[in-house]
């Protein structure tokens, strides 16, 4: 008697219900590992970004020097120099006068020096107020605004103790960065903000220019200019009256995940 072997003619598949679980659970492990992944494609762009930024205006201070005749402009501060405040208004709680250690404030050229920059950096748009309103920097916060969102206790820009903890640096206050600073745009989209009175000195950056987040410690960091003590070598140093918005990094920082 001929036995078909009916299991050799059974065919297996998935059903329905199974399909749905299956896509279910992929797309569970996606939403918990997608944000991660975007995070940190994301931060590897701004490190990128950051270091080219960097670059630019290292290249660009070394060409100011041979502009200069092999001399740097006298526009720097120097190496483990700093100043205390002396003085405080009562009311307010801002600094007033302050006390610097040697040869804190070398600002003669600064000038000169913010013309040069001006000259070798591929600038396409300037403004030398009203930043915000006339399209050159995008809307961001200040020094102080950020002290106030990161105390998270509902306070203002005119409250005392933020007024006195941005005194040395009043100049990058969010009003002053928008209404008051000079700023400029460059040909591949960054944008540069100067503190006002030091041009050049000391000036923040927002690494991709308009794109969001527009945030301190994300693609806004600061950098400064800062000489040896013999004031016979000058770098572009990060870092400088700046606080990181919430999830960000400091200038400093970023810098040290990048070189060290």
């Amino acid at each position: 008697m001929y036995h078909m072997n009916i299991s050799k003619h059974i065919k297996y598949a998935f059903t329905l219900a199974e399909v749905h679980i299956t896509l279910g659970i992929i797309g569970v492990v996606a939403a918990l590992t997608l944000p991660s992944l975007t995070a940190k494609y994301q931060s590897m762009i701004f490190k990128q970004q950051y270091k080219k930024v960097y670059n630019t205006f290292s290249n660009a201070l070394l060409k100011t020097y041979a502009n200069n005749g092999g001399s740097y402009y006298v526009c720097y501060y120097l190496e483990g120099a700093y100043s205390v405040c002396s003085e405080r208004d009562p009311v307010t709680g801002a600094c007033t006068s302050f006390s610097s250690t040697y040869g804190y404030d070398q600002n003669s050229q600064c000038d000169a020096l913010f013309s040069e920059l001006k000259t070798i950096l591929k600038v396409v748009k300037v403004c030398d107020t009203q930043s915000y309103k006339n399209g050159c920097i995008p809307d961001m916060k200040g020094y102080d605004s950020v002290l106030v969102d990161n105390k998270g206790d509902g306070g203002s820009t005119s409250d005392p103790d933020i007024i006195g903890s941005t005194s040395g640096c009043s100049g990058f206050r969010e009003t002053n960065i928008k209404n008051n600073n000079s700023s400029w745009v460059l040909a591949d989209g960054t944008v540069v903000g100067f503190y006002s009175g030091i041009p050049g000195k000391i000036f923040w950056v927002d690494i991709n220019g308009h794109k969001k987040p527009n945030k301190w410690g994300h693609d806004i960091f600061t950098f400064s200019i800062e000489s040896d003590v013999a004031q016979k070598k000058v770098k572009i140093k990060p870092g400088g009256c700046m606080s990181p918005e919430k999830g960000g990094q400091s200038s400093t920082d970023m810098f040290a995940s990048l070189y060290n």
